[in-house]
């Protein structure tokens, strides 16, 4: 059986510190930026989150095919932890940046989503599916799942309380701008320290995703897995779907939470400064939730982990919406929806992976990176939604960047920040009760599949 060693055991999950400080810029401040920043009409940045959206993710599902089809002399899936970032960090920046007229900003902005996005779901699938690479233990899938989780927290945490300050800075430098190069800065500084967060994972797992020993094992690897292939172990594994649309819906409320808490802010609590406090205790209850992740799946187990996960979550929206907008009162309860919502995302690659384990199982073949490649999906999907969500709300409440706030406003933000997050996490419950592979039977599945390798 595979085991992690110590450097991996210390430093794995530090690549999603930096991926999830540069996804956050974008998850957070991408929309907020184009109508406040940028000040784009809003059907042109409904066109831009819905539109890149889907784009993205169509190259989500791609990043998998990829990945299974491609094989480097010096590996498998850690080649590509190198070789994509340089490209991203270019056109990440392009994102967040208002170049000419409105439409060929707008171009732009989105030309830039979609070619960042498509690169780094390459390496962010790759990453992913070295967890099983790296081990066969599920208890140490479930530790790897809960660290990437956890960098993934902390990478909110520090964009939460940096990106605020940077824009600051920058703007302070640059004081004849509009603002948007404070933007463009910090969207340079998040891509670099993603691209050096992966390249510590590439350090970290060397030797354990060797190419085969001579180029025809490899050549034979390459051709076993056909386009049919990947559709059959798809086809064939139900269980994936399940956690595909639980996955889907569940993240569809939480970013769509995650990316209206600067309008909470700035319209229900009047008090724009508060975002960056909020953010930065949000972020860190998702950080104890995912750490604590592990354990929890060690005493209810996977399926319940989430379910409890979910609805604590959507339990806390609901208190928060009942009660007075405090600001005291708002943060602490986001903090304690963020510990439930850690502990639910804390297992999800663990999930995706033993999905992968179960489909190689039922066909034989070995297609993890598409497997995983829907954990991306699920991503992007939401993010697409939550924009299509956010501009309609926004649209329908009449809310305008420089316009006074009404009564009207006040409830209409308070609906899309919490009541819409709350229908589709509870939503998100109903595919996962279906759910039924037992944690237990992954050891099972492992053992068989070794055995199946010696045996041919």
């Amino acid at each position: 059986m595979k085991k992690i060693n110590n450097k991996i055991k210390s430093f794995w999950g530090i690549s999603e510190v930096g991926f999830s400080f540069m996804s956050t810029v974008e998850t957070t401040f991408f929309v907020i930026f184009l109508t406040d920043v940028a000040q784009l009409p809003l059907p042109l940045v409904a066109a831009i989150t819905s539109v890149a959206g889907i784009a993205d993710a169509i190259t989500a599902m791609l990043a998998g095919v990829i990945i299974d089809k491609v094989n480097f002399k010096n590996g498998k899936y850690r080649p590509w932890l190198i070789y994509c970032p340089p490209f991203v960090v270019a056109f990440f920046i392009l994102m967040f940046t208002k170049i000419g007229s409105d439409p060929m900003a707008a171009l732009l902005c989105g030309l830039g989503y979609v070619l960042s996005h498509g690169i780094w779901n390459i390496c962010w699938t790759a990453n992913r599916t070295l967890v099983g690479e790296l081990t066969d233990d599920p208890e140490e899938r479930a530790f790897l799942s809960g660290r990437i989780s956890a960098g993934s927290s902390a990478g909110k945490i520090l964009a939460s309380y940096l990106v605020p300050v940077l824009n600051l800075f920058f703007l302070g430098i640059f004081a004849s701008s509009t603002g948007v190069i404070g933007y463009t800065l910090t969207a340079l500084i998040a891509s670099l320290t993603f691209t050096v967060c992966y390249l510590i994972h590439f350090a970290i797992t060397k030797g354990y995703d060797e190419p085969k020993e001579s180029s025809n094992d490899s050549s034979k690897h390459t051709k076993s897995i056909s386009f049919k292939d990947m559709g059959k172990s798809i086809a064939s594994n139900p269980q994936l779907l399940l956690v595909l649309i639980f996955d889907f819906l569940k993240l569809i409320g939480y970013y769509t939470l995650m990316a209206t808490i600067a309008y909470y802010a700035k319209v229900v609590l009047q008090d724009e400064a508060a975002m960056s406090i909020i953010l930065v205790v949000f972020n860190v209850g998702a950080l104890v939730g995912s750490l604590i992740s592990k354990n929890v799946v060690a005493k209810l187990g996977s399926k319940m982990t989430n379910i409890v996960g979910v609805l604590g979550f959507a339990v806390c929206l609901v208190v928060i919406y009942i009660m007075p907008a405090n600001m005291m009162i708002v943060t602490v309860l986001l903090g304690i929806a963020q510990i439930f919502f850690g502990i639910s995302y804390g297992n999800t690659t663990s999930l995706y992976s033993n999905c992968g384990t179960y489909s190689e199982y039922k066909t034989g073949k070995n297609t993890k990176a598409v497997i995983m490649s829907f954990s991306s999906l699920a991503i992007k999907i939401s993010i697409a939604v939550r924009g299509v969500v956010i501009t309609s709300v926004l649209s329908a409440v009449g809310y305008h960047a420089n316009a006074a706030i009404t009564s009207s406003t006040v409830s209409g933000i308070k609906m899309l920040c919490l009541v819409v997050p709350i229908i589709f996490l509870v939503a998100s419950i109903i595919p996962l009760l279906g759910y039924k592979i037992k944690d237990g039977d992954i050891a099972v599945m492992e053992k068989e599949l070794q055995e199946r390798a010696k045996a041919n």
